[in-house]
């Protein structure tokens, strides 16, 4: 557990300091890029050649000198350079203050920088000043105030369409999420930003995205899809020699390897990565991996070079004076004795970790206090200059005011001496305009009730025409559907219940006897219902002649790929990002000579009731038409039939069906029910049973759907 836990920590620490120096350092780069001056550009190129005068509080006699210089010229561009360039000073500072845990400074540091720039427009340094305060607010734990500020940096990075910015606002709040333990959020949002961070083709921080989602995975136990995106992660971090990142991501990947018990995987990452902290000389590296080789050795038995690479990593670890991974390394050190029988070195390390413990409270507590101390002073101090403000400002409203209300009331009795003047004149002319227009008013709206009229003669002539033509490809859908003399041949004892939503319906049934002794029967359910339904309904009709009665195909597998191809043909169906119009059906095969049926399904199963008994038969789960990149062939289900078995074929209309005392869908179950329960009884009957049951059920709700149900009996 020890070992986790350094990991973990390792991982967040670096994660999070790498990607704050990118956004500082950078801002400062391009301002220098940008300045006017040459001789000036060579100098400021000199201090950030400085890394450490750049990060000093010292650094603000640099920014007043050059200030007095710009102003002196009483050059604006010079001055609104300047200008920029002590907004990124102040930004900086506050970086270096956050560093030093003085969250007063650095909060002043980070407002006054966003304040400036505000002041001369700068949405760029605006928008990761926003993104600092949200990151002082994270580290306190104050989660509203840093999400706040975090959406207000990535409103002003969407507003100057600043993508790299956008992403990075993404990630920070995915972090926030993470930390919460809010899995789906933080996702959501590291998703959004590797989308941009891919398109922008920024191959560090994709990957340093990547990351953060195997974490995530790794986090919710899903080890095949935290590998994969630990993998892409490396990948890029190898392509771009991203070498520091690149030891967090294999540290990821080799604690999934610990996981899966494939510890000759881990020791080999672990390896890897010491290699490559060696050449980097980054001692903590060194010591984190030395110790992630010792805990694998431990791990597998190798005691004797896991206490040689644990001793190393504790001495290293030492000398850099961190105490909490002194306290994973004393602890992985004492498990390690305690199975080799050194009990006085395990007693020793135990000692040690007690003591890092201890420290690391002592600190922790310290540090928070000293942190609410000086948050407290900085919000006193905020609040009594508030108020200050406050009231300079309003004095000054007041004595304002009352200069106003002086102008205003001399200007103001002219302008109503002026007004009734002008009042009285116009009410004259106004009386005389009135009389005319109510006058035309009066023909107007006399016109308008006689076109009113006219257009409600038109719109009702119109209606009827419609309703007629509906009706009449009501009549000829009834024509295309497959007669009853076709049905008694499948089977003397059958019923057909067919009740659209509308006029015409999405719903069709279709049979076809064979001259071998075949009944091929199906009951379809298209996309949509009324007269989109229907056109989908003749279209399916068709095709299932085309492929049964013309090209006498009897399998029912090869029925439905037949079918789908088709269908997709007809429809220029061509991609994802299509059209989806297709039907789900239900097609059946019997073989009379030895009572045999042959099922296949598109999203529509069967039930063959025997004995009080029901038997349901799955489909495929997938519909007639576009779903998949790759087409999956359709299968089939053979079914030895008996004599007074009962097959039913069934649409989702009847199930999906609200209604009842709650208003609810009735489902599946309660109509299966109903099937074993008349199962007895004549089909004609049975039908009976069931329109009386759907009416019931139904009652005042409007029908939502097409319900078509046959029942065939054998």
């Amino acid at each position: 557990m020890g070992s986790v836990f350094y990991k973990t920590l390792f991982i967040l620490f670096f994660f999070t300091n790498s990607l704050l120096f990118s956004e500082n350092i950078d801002s400062l780069k391009q301002v220098i890029k940008t300045t006017p001056n040459d001789t000036l550009r060579i100098q400021l190129l000199k201090l950030v050649g400085e890394e450490e005068a750049i990060f000093r509080i010292g650094y603000w006699d640099t920014i007043r000198v050059a200030c007095e210089i710009g102003v002196s010229k009483n050059d604006p561009a010079t001055i609104r350079f300047y200008q920029k360039y002590l907004s990124l000073a102040i930004n900086n500072i506050g970086y270096v203050a956050d560093e030093q845990g003085n969250i007063a400074l650095a909060l002043d540091s980070y407002r006054r920088s966003a304040k400036l720039c505000r002041e001369i427009n700068d949405q760029i340094g605006l928008g990761k000043a926003l993104n600092n305060i949200g990151s002082v607010y994270e580290d306190v734990g104050d989660v509203a105030s840093a999400m706040d500020y975090y959406h207000q940096s990535l409103k002003v990075r969407e507003k100057i369409n600043d993508q790299k910015g956008v992403a990075v606002c993404y990630n920070n709040i995915g972090l926030v999420y993470f930390k919460q333990k809010d899995f789906p959020k933080a996702l959501r949002y590291y998703q959004s930003g590797l989308r941009i961070l891919l398109k922008l083709d920024n191959k560090q921080l994709s990957a340093i995205s990547y990351s953060n989602i195997g974490l995530i995975y790794s986090q919710q136990n899903n080890i095949p899809l935290a590998y994969h995106y630990f993998e892409k992660a490396r990948s890029l971090q190898t392509e771009i020699g991203d070498k520091f990142n690149l030891l967090q991501t294999n540290i990821k990947i080799g604690l999934i390897y610990e996981s899966e018990k494939k510890y000759d995987l881990a020791l080999k990452t672990y390896q890897d990565n010491l290699e490559m902290a060696q050449s980097l000389d980054f001692k903590k590296g060194i010591a984190v991996s030395l110790s992630n080789i010792a805990n694998v050795y431990f791990l597998t038995g190798k005691l004797k070079p896991a206490i040689e690479k644990g001793e190393l990593s504790l001495k290293l670890f030492q000398e850099l004076g961190f105490p909490e991974f002194i306290s994973s390394a004393s602890n992985l050190l004492s498990r390690i004795y305690e199975r080799t029988g050194n009990y006085k070195g395990a007693y020793q390390m135990r000692v040690l970790r007690q003591k890092m413990n201890d420290s690391i409270n002592n600190l922790e507590s310290k540090k928070a206090s000293i942190q609410k101390e000086l948050q407290y002073a900085y919000e006193k101090k905020v609040v009594a200059d508030s108020i200050r403000i406050e009231a300079d400002k309003k004095i000054t409203d007041v004595r304002f005011q009352q200069e106003k209300t002086q102008r205003y009331a001399l200007y103001g009795g002219v302008l109503i001496l002026f007004c009734v003047a002008v009042f009285i004149f116009n009410r004259l002319q106004v009386t005389k305009r009135q009389n005319t227009i109510i006058e035309n008013q009066k023909l107007q709206v006399e016109m308008q009730k006689e076109e009113i009229v006219h257009q409600k003669e038109l719109v009702d002539e119109k209606q009827k025409e419609i309703i007629d033509s509906i009706n009449y490809a009501k009549r000829i859908q009834q024509a295309v559907l497959t007669g009853e003399d076709v049905w008694n041949k499948v089977s003397k004892e059958h019923f057909i219940l067919f009740k659209p939503k509308d006029i015409v319906s999405g719903d069709f049934y279709w049979a076809y006897n064979t001259p071998n002794s075949r009944s091929v029967f199906a009951l379809a359910d298209c996309t949509g219902h009324g007269v989109p339904g229907g056109f989908m309904s003749m279209l399916g009709n068709s095709f299932l002649n085309e492929i049964v009665v013309e090209n006498k195909i009897f399998k029912a597998d090869q029925i439905l790929n037949k079918l789908r191809s088709k269908i997709i043909n007809a429809l220029e169906q061509k991609g994802v990002t299509q059209q989806k119009d297709g039907m789900d059906i239900a097609l059946c095969v019997w073989n009379k000579l030895d009572n045999t049926l042959e099922f296949s399904g598109a999203n529509n199963p069967l039930w063959v009731v025997r004995e009080n008994e029901i038997f349901e038969y799955k489909p495929d789960k997938m519909p007639i038409g576009l779903y998949l990149e790759t087409e999956v062939p359709f299968s089939s289900t053979f079914i030895e039939l008996k004599k007074g078995d009962v097959v039913f074929l069934s649409t989702d209309g009847y199930a999906d069906q609200f209604g009842g005392p709650k208003g609810k869908k009735l489902k599946y179950k309660p109509l299966m029910e109903m099937l074993i329960r008349n199962a007895s009884l004549p089909l004609a009957m049975q039908k009976e049973l069931l329109e009386k049951a759907f009416a019931e059920w139904k009652s005042k709700h409007d029908q939502v759907d097409d319900v078509s149900i046959i029942g065939i009996k054998i």
